[in-house]
């Protein structure tokens, strides 16, 4: 029997929970998944769940982390749990923190009372935070996250570290791709012709194909690489931001104009988003602001390449390509 045949059907014999499907990442991994396995999802009442109705090989369950609601009857004859689940919108510090630290607190103690032992926390890169200069950082430097969000993703981090469960952490760069709506706000302002850029100068980070990161995750469950280590995931390219947006307009086949806003100006302009806008209105929060107006986000992502064995195939110029023109079929492009 050769490796892959082996791998499958190995992966074929657990049962695995996904919380957060309903979010982007969570709908990529699912909707991969299911091509071979079937998969148990754990979303809210509210939670549009449209792609993943009358499929057979998706067990739809509804429960909430933040309310510690349906965790417990979600984790009977469940093997290994994938945690996508995460809010990344909110008006203030203690809204992140009830969804990401405690849910995952409540999330974690389930697992503990139904003894299901193995769990894979999708993290993020905001959770170590920016780096002092152009140089990959490694994981086993101090991480200073700057935002609520970092912050909160955080302390789960560290919740499920100590929790005594077998855990891969994996902190993914900026993660974009078909579902992501942070990276079609910026499609679609460059479509118009312009485009806002915080800050003056020039500004480095890692980007990593959504593919690619459901490619890493599946190798993870694949392998069973759950050796209580945490991780970062990207492509293995350092982009300059501006770089970034001539590729999204030359893609678009459109000429723009960046308009630069100081970052003093541009936090401001997040607050008011913060306090006027709802979630589902706004363009930018004063959280996200706090991250776009640093210089490096960058970090080296040679451990899981090795571990795991993975080699991206997605640089932005070709995942790029593909976002696009998925966004084009749904319609969010005139």
């Amino acid at each position: 029997m050769t490796e892959r045949k082996t791998r499958r059907r190995l992966l074929k014999q657990k049962r695995i929970l996904v919380v957060g499907a309903s979010g982007f990442v969570g709908k990529n991994l699912v909707l991969e998944l299911i091509q071979k396995y079937r998969v148990t999802i754990l979303v809210r009442p509210t939670s549009n769940i449209e792609l993943f109705k009358d499929n057979p090989n998706i067990r739809i369950l509804y429960g909430d982390l933040e309310s510690n609601r349906g965790i417990a009857e979600s984790l009977d004859n469940i093997d290994i749990v994938i945690h996508c689940a995460a809010k990344t919108m909110g008006q203030n510090y203690w809204q992140f923190y009830r969804t990401n630290t405690e849910g995952t607190a409540h999330l974690i103690n389930a697992m503990l009372e139904k003894n299901v032992q193995r769990i894979l926390y999708l993290s993020s890169h905001a959770a170590y935070g920016p780096s002092s200069r152009n140089q990959p950082m490694q994981e086993r430097e101090q991480a200073k996250p700057i935002s609520a969000y970092g912050q909160t993703k955080s302390l789960a981090e560290d919740l499920i570290i100590k929790s005594g469960l077998s855990f891969t952490i994996l902190r993914p760069v900026s993660v974009y791709g078909p579902h992501d709506k942070e990276i079609l706000t910026y499609i679609k302002l460059l479509h118009r012709g312009f485009c806002p850029v915080i800050g003056f100068g020039p500004k480095y980070m890692n980007l990593i194909y959504v593919k690619d990161l459901v490619n890493i995750i599946i190798k993870i469950i694949e392998k069973n690489h759950f050796a209580n280590k945490i991780h970062f995931a990207n492509d293995g390219h350092c982009y300059s931001f501006d770089s970034i947006l001539d590729t999204i307009a030359a893609t678009l086949n459109r000429r723009t104009l960046k308009i630069r806003i100081p970052a003093s100006i541009a936090l401001f302009i997040g607050l008011l988003n913060d306090v006027f806008l709802s979630p589902e209105k706004k363009l930018v929060t004063r959280d996200k602001i706090r991250e776009l107006a640093c210089q490096y986000w960058v970090c080296s992502s040679a451990s899981i390449n090795k571990e795991i064995g993975f080699t991206p195939r997605y640089s932005f110029d070709r995942g790029i390509v593909e976002t696009i023109d998925w966004y084009r079929k749904q319609g969010h492009l005139a």
